[in-house]
């Protein structure tokens, strides 16, 4: 579903990433592990079309990321770090606006009535988003990235300024959200990515240092914290 093969950025000659290659499998959801600014944004970016690389290359459902932009657009879901919201529109209204700008062409209506649902967003359908909590604007940001249902979902640090009860819902969401996508996303806390993926990807200074989906949380930590340390 997703293939990345020596993928590099480069800011005024530092690099922001070097070298990272992975694949991802369809159904799979895999967590990019590491401190803030180790890379992990850059990463999901240019799989987002937000960002060209410097060098190397990107599939995401067979359509390259250089060549066919727009085809790859069409096919992920994405959720930045600050959900691109609008504070004056209720939740139906966004994303019944939202769809159409993703092409939604008909059954708009049950696109977002199904992307509400998955996303527990049914009793807030007609608050105005300027009025919910943060949990919830968190939920309003998943159902626009699900609600032209996308093969691929890219989440950068979707549990960020959550507290305890929401980072549970939101975990629990994630995972519910398997049945439909493929899913990456980034994170900077350990306990929760471990509890959410099936594969944990660790960057660090913008190289991908290491990979698991076998080790236990201390060990995962222990893995983690040697390379963070140096």
């Amino acid at each position: 579903m997703i293939t990345v093969r020596g993928l590099s950025k480069y800011y005024a000659g530092e690099p922001a990433i070097e070298d990272v290659s992975f694949s991802i499998e369809s159904g799979e959801i895999v967590g990019l592990l590491g401190l803030n600014g180790a890379g992990k944004s850059t990463i999901l970016k240019i799989l987002g079309c937000f960002l060209m690389p410097s060098g190397g290359s990107a599939e995401v459902s067979g359509h390259s990321i250089e060549d066919n932009p727009d085809l790859v657009r069409s096919v992920i879901g994405y959720l930045p770090d600050t959900p691109p919201l609008y504070n004056e529109m209720t939740v139906r209204k966004y994303l019944s606006y939202v769809a159409q700008l993703k092409d939604v062409k008909s059954d708009v209506d049950e696109h977002v009535r199904s992307a509400m649902s998955q996303t527990n967003l049914d009793e807030v359908a007609d608050v105005v988003i300027g009025n919910l909590s943060h949990g919830f604007r968190q939920r309003v940001g998943i159902a626009q990235a699900i609600v032209h249902r996308p093969k691929v979902l890219i989440l950068d640090e979707p549990i960020n300024g959550l507290d305890p009860v929401q980072i549970v819902e939101m975990r629990d969401l994630i995972i519910s959200l398997k049945k439909k996508h493929t899913v990456i996303l980034s994170s900077h806390i350990l306990s929760e990515i471990t509890k959410t993926c099936d594969r944990i990807l660790i960057v660090d200074k913008g190289k991908l240092v290491a990979e698991s989906s076998q080790l236990e949380g201390s060990e995962l930590e222990d893995l983690f914290m040697k390379f963070v340390r140096n």
